[in-house]
């Protein structure tokens, strides 16, 4: 049973398009989620199998275990979100609450007490970790949703999503780059400062410090949007029960099954490989915590290039065209790197040659995730106009929400069988972070990344190519909506 359609009001109407520092300042809001990612997919696994010699499959598993039960709030705050009134709107109370708790939770993940064992280790990861995610979905979920609120345009939705992804891999790839210099550094006896222990500790307060502070920012700043984004005209409270309906009603788009099932499968595939990253840098590669802050930087070039990219080639391609070129595309450069190193063609660490080159390769991966990533984001905005235009309401944070919990919980299956495949398959043993590490071992951990797993992105590929909203829909779409609105 669907809900009534519901009338929405704003306060001012805005005179023209979004402003670019408007832009920037909501974009500042991804560099939370962006410094998450690094610390938890980057060295969580890390640190607490090779350093505190914790098995992966455990450390895998409550990683795991803390994404699924996050993914199930998702959707009760999208849909509390989407009905909720006050004087700041309906997104940004639930952004402020969020901001503090978040950085505190995530430095205390990277700051366990000494001297507990393995379960005391496990219970403080897992505690933390389903902190640190809970709250973030708080912050996150209303944030993504007032991406299609804050552009209205089919083409400035792609523009604001491109600035998202400006901002995270400019800063993102900054902040990599003088992690691994200032937090990491190489010594004499430990030229590997990712495998130091005495690291992590600084490592936890300045990643936590850094979440709140651009949670702030990004939330604060954007406070004077508020008049000009859409409000329900009621009152109403979202139950249980009505937001399970939201949920379902919004389930029944086809095109937004499609895009999620493109996100479930994709997400899938990369939390696996996450799981592999760091691994493949510092053993498959050897690389040193310098060199990866080389790469870190470089790796800077291709969203920005992508950011003037993406709205010139958008206009004259339908996006879910570029999303699934871009699948195809980020498979084989994965693949490419990998097994040229294996069959012996890639330069040896000691070439000049051989930092450039995996450079090029890093700058141009990041190039095509962050063009796919960016159509993904402004299709999102999409379907919202669709689904207001289908069932006579606006559902942003339902829909933000539910692409979270499907990704996240797939993600949580994705992480497990990373660290699964670890233990078993690749034979990586726990507490071994200043050992050698057999060549037999290297080669199934390099293996298992390029070419197994890798192989996969193919499903959302073909998926993807199943989408039919298109520009010229959409536009048809905006204009009933428009004389809808007026007429109210």
């Amino acid at each position: 049973m669907q809900s009534s359609p519901k009338a929405y009001h704003r306060a001012s109407e805005r005179q023209g398009p979004l402003g670019i520092l408007s832009k920037l300042l909501y974009a500042w809001g991804e560099m939370p989620g962006s410094h998450m990612n690094f610390a938890i997919g980057g060295f969580l696994l890390l640190y607490y199998n090779q350093i505190l010699g914790v098995a992966a499959t455990t450390v895998s598993l409550a990683m795991g275990v803390a994404l699924f039960l996050d993914a199930i709030s998702d959707p009760v705050i999208g849909a509390y979100s989407d009905q909720f009134r006050s004087r700041l709107g309906r997104r940004h109370p639930f952004m402020y609450a969020a901001s503090i708790p978040l950085g505190i939770f995530i430095c205390l993940l990277f700051t366990p007490p000494a001297g507990l064992d393995d379960i005391g280790l496990v219970i403080w990861m897992f505690c933390f970790l389903i902190l640190t995610r809970l709250t973030f979905t708080v912050f996150s979920v209303p944030w993504s949703a007032l991406l299609p609120e804050l552009a209205v345009e089919y083409n400035d939705r792609t523009s604001l999503a491109a600035y998202r992804q400006l901002i995270s891999s400019i800063f993102g790839g900054l902040f990599g780059m003088l992690v691994f210099q200032l937090v990491f550094p190489g010594t004499a006896d430990q030229p590997q400062g990712q495998l130091n222990p005495d690291n992590y500790h600084g490592f936890g307060l300045l990643i936590g410090g850094l979440i709140t502070l651009w949670c702030l920012v990004s939330t604060h700043f954007t406070r004077r949007e508020i008049p000009f984004l859409l409000q329900p005209v009621s009152d109403d409270r979202a139950t249980i029960r009505q937001m399970y309906r939201e949920v379902i009603t919004a389930l029944q788009n086809r095109n937004y099954q499609i895009l999620l099932g493109t996100m479930l499968f994709f997400f899938a595939i990369i939390s696996t490989l996450s799981v592999f990253d760091m691994l493949i840098n510092t053993y498959f590669w050897r690389l040193t915590g310098e060199q990866l802050s080389i790469l870190a930087l470089v790796a800077i070039v291709g969203p920005v290039t992508a950011f003037f990219i993406a709205p010139i080639i958008q206009p004259h391609f339908q996006k879910h065209h570029i999303v699934c070129a871009n699948l195809i595309l980020q498979m084989l450069i994965s693949l490419v790197g990998v097994a040229a190193r294996l069959s012996g063609y890639f330069p040896d660490n000691d070439s000049p040659l051989f930092l450039p080159l995996l450079a090029a390769l890093t700058a141009l991966s990041a190039f095509v995730m962050t063009m796919g990533a960016i159509a993904t984001f402004s299709m999102f905005a999409d379907l919202v106009d669709e689904q207001e235009y289908r069932v006579g309401y606006r559902q942003e944070g339902v829909f933000a929400s539910g692409i979270a919990l499907a990704t996240k919980a797939i993600g949580s299956f994705g992480v497990l069988i990373g660290g699964v495949l670890l233990d078993t398959f690749v034979g990586l043993e726990p507490g071994h972070a200043n050992e050698q590490i057999s060549e037999e071992v290297i080669f199934r951990l390099a293996i298992t990344d390029a070419v197994i797993v890798n192989s996969l992105i193919l499903i959302p590929a073909i998926l993807i190519s199943r989408y039919t909203l298109s520009s010229t829909r959409i536009a048809e779409i905006q204009q009933e909506l428009a004389a809808k609105r007026t007429s109210q």
